[in-house]
């Protein structure tokens, strides 16, 4: 079955257009006429989202594109593109007020667009982001650059940006929704809200003029208007302007993070709950230990399921101890995954008696510990997890 969307991540495809394997367009132009003739082929299979419009390339494979180690090889000197820039860059100076911020680019290649913007003599900080060999050109022009991916985790909190500029980079990735989906993120969990400068290739002239040349293994996303703001706004984006520009080939959108409550709770909460799992697996073991050595014999109830979870999690192994019973006959006579006890019948324990009976599922312990008090089963104590330790249980068990 076709992947699903890209862009909104729906499940339902239409085809458009698979012509076969072609060469790369742009990347890794070959040097000799052999070279040509030889140049490897990658498959174009173009679908459209049945219902954002969005077309995509559902055989593309990022990672067999060479952008780290050759040019991505665009004319952006000609005057009417030059002039389409100029206006972004006094939109951000005008509209936005860039003076004396921060800006980072993500994908800034050789960093013609934020040469612009400092030769503007704004007083602002250009940072600029760029994996490929074009950020040796931009380090060139006296720009501050990272040759690396940008990490919204981390880069979002260690430079905190004003602004964020992404133009004609997103059309080249392979899960682009996720991406734009973790800046807002990120923004929300570190608490900064850059105005986030967004600019794609706009299929919509190709679809409306029956174009067959748009179509580039390097763009796995062509997006149509309404495709790249339905994105947006899917991921956590407030739409500030959104417009086609430069002849209606390109969509320009200004956007910003929703300020979002959610993410902080979850992240706050996640982190939480994974600090007493951690704290868990040290003192349930230690408390068990702490039993062994003064004497108690220690029998586990629940086999299974959450019992075999329990058993692994702390690591609990057949040798050191080998007393495991449970309620399902079914289960009887046969072993727990990994830690290997022999899972033995509930009568075990009339016969053995321990001093201390851990129940090691909390959903069924008082189904439990009325079998246990109906068998009549003698034990010291009843113990259950609960708020991150080994606990007398005293559930209601009449």
């Amino acid at each position: 079955m076709p992947a699903a969307c890209i862009a909104c991540g729906f499940h339902l495809t239409h085809e458009v257009y698979r012509p076969g394997d072609h060469p790369l367009s742009v990347l890794a132009l070959p040097r000799t006429e052999d070279e040509a003739r030889n140049a490897m082929r990658f498959p174009m299979n173009f679908r459209a989202c049945a219902t954002c419009g969005h077309i995509f390339n559902v055989d593309f494979d990022y990672y067999q594109i060479p952008y780290e180690e050759d040019s991505n090889l665009m004319y952006n000197k000609a005057p009417i593109w030059t002039e389409h820039l100029e206006a972004l860059i006094d939109e951000l100076v005008e509209k936005y007020g860039v003076r004396s911020k921060c800006l980072v680019d993500i994908g800034c290649g050789d960093g013609g667009f934020l040469k612009l913007l400092v030769e503007r003599h704004l007083g602002a900080r250009c940072i600029g982001f760029e994996p490929g060999i074009e950020s040796d050109n931009a380090a060139a022009n006296g720009l501050e650059v990272f040759k690396d991916y940008f990490v919204p985790m981390r880069d979002l909190a260690r430079i905190r940006p004003d602004f964020l500029i992404c133009r004609h980079v997103i059309e080249h990735m392979a899960e682009p929704r996720q991406f734009v989906a973790e800046i807002a993120y990120w923004c929300n969990i570190h608490h900064v809200f850059p105005v986030f400068l967004v600019e794609v290739p706009r299929i919509d002239n190709a679809i409306a003029q029956g174009r067959i040349n748009d179509f580039l293994y390097e763009h796995p996303s062509n997006f149509t208007q309404f495709s790249f703001q339905n994105m947006l706004e899917q991921t956590g984006y407030e739409i500030l302007e959104l417009r086609a520009a430069y002849h209606d080939e390109v969509t320009v959108a200004f956007v910003r993070a929703k300020k979002l409550t959610r993410p902080g709770r979850t992240w706050d909460g996640a982190e939480a709950y994974r600090q007493s799992l951690l704290e868990q697996a040290a003192s349930v073991r230690d408390a068990l230990w702490r039993m062994r050595r003064a004497g108690k014999t220690i029998a586990f109830w629940g086999a299974t399921g959450k019992g075999a979870s329990f058993l692994n999690a702390f690591d609990l192994s057949g040798e050191d101890w080998p007393t495991v019973v449970d309620s399902d006959y079914k289960k009887v006579g046969r072993y727990v995954p990994r830690t290997a006890q022999l899972i033995r019948p509930p009568q075990y324990l009339q016969e053995n008696p321990v001093d201390v009976i851990i129940i090691t599922t909390q959903w069924r312990a008082k189904d439990i510990a009325r079998e246990i008090k109906q068998r009549g089963i003698q034990c010291g104590q009843i113990m259950i997890l609960a708020d991150h330790r080994l606990k007398p249980f005293n559930g209601e068990v009449a």
